[in-house]
């Protein structure tokens, strides 16, 4: 269980602009990702909890590609001007040009980024892509030298967003790489902590949900699916929702390869 995203670093000007995060969301054609390059084997995301967790708020559908709306809050940020090569501009002169950082030995992570890139063009945004070794990769991002990144988390079975999403973790490093900073967030995350009814909890964690997607600090991307072989010879094989438990397995003695 885990999902990937791209973070946009909200201390940089350019996505201080929620209407901006969004947009950049809407300029990203999740589904032909999802169908090219996972073949299907991915859940499209909307938020920072595992879907098949009560925690996730299945009212919340992601936002959708739409280029249009993409450029129309653009347009409504400030974004209305245009260099001679077609690059957005805003009243004070500033290009719409950023730096998108992957990882150097992620074939999956820099086919995304080439197809965000070519949609990125089409609205006028230009975005360089900048391929590291795992390493400085991660320096960049904890020491919040980057425009956006494409990473992504592991998830728990006992979700607590504070560690990624409070504003204490938003310092060097810190998991609140990209800088966010909302007081009725980190209230319900404080609040959380201290409820020990998970119902309680899960209507908090809902309402923490509406706010990512409202905000878009992340432009969520896929829970990523797995295909798993196992020979029949093993009995009681179950698979959950955070993946089979081998501790499970037995093998009746006539199929058994080995004393």
């Amino acid at each position: 269980p885990s999902y990937n995203y791209i973070g946009w670093n909200m201390r940089r000007p350019l996505f201080e602009d929620r209407r901006v995060r969004r947009a950049m969301t809407m300029l990203l054609d999740r589904e032909e990702i999802r169908d090219v390059i996972y073949h299907g084997l991915a859940q499209i995301t909307s938020g920072s909890f595992f879907p098949d967790e009560p925690e996730y708020n299945q009212d919340i559908q992601p936002w959708p590609f739409d280029p249009e709306q993409a450029e129309a809050s653009l347009d409504e940020a400030g974004w209305t001007g245009r260099t001679g090569d077609g690059i957005r501009t805003n009243e004070n002169g500033q290009t719409f040009d950023f730096e998108l950082l992957i990882v150097n030995d992620s074939v999956t992570a820099e086919q995304i980024a080439t197809l965000f890139q070519e949609e990125l063009r089409r609205a006028g945004v230009r975005m360089r892509i900048r391929q590291l070794e795992w390493a400085t990769f991660l320096e960049s991002v904890k020491s919040h030298q980057f425009d956006a990144s494409l990473l992504g988390w592991s998830l728990s079975p006992y979700p607590d967003p504070y560690q990624l999403w409070h504003s204490s973790q938003a310092i060097v490093n810190g998991s609140n790489s990209v800088g966010f900073i909302h007081e009725e967030a980190d209230q319900i995350m404080e609040d959380a902590r201290l409820e020990f009814d998970r119902d309680k909890r899960v209507e908090m964690y809902h309402r923490f949900h509406e706010i990512l997607h409202e905000e878009q600090p992340y432009t969520f991307l896929f829970c990523p699916m797995s295909l798993q072989a196992v020979d029949n010879r093993f009995q009681n094989v179950q698979v959950y929702p955070y993946g089979p438990d081998a501790t499970e397995w037995w093998v009746p003695a006539e199929f058994q390869r080995y004393p």
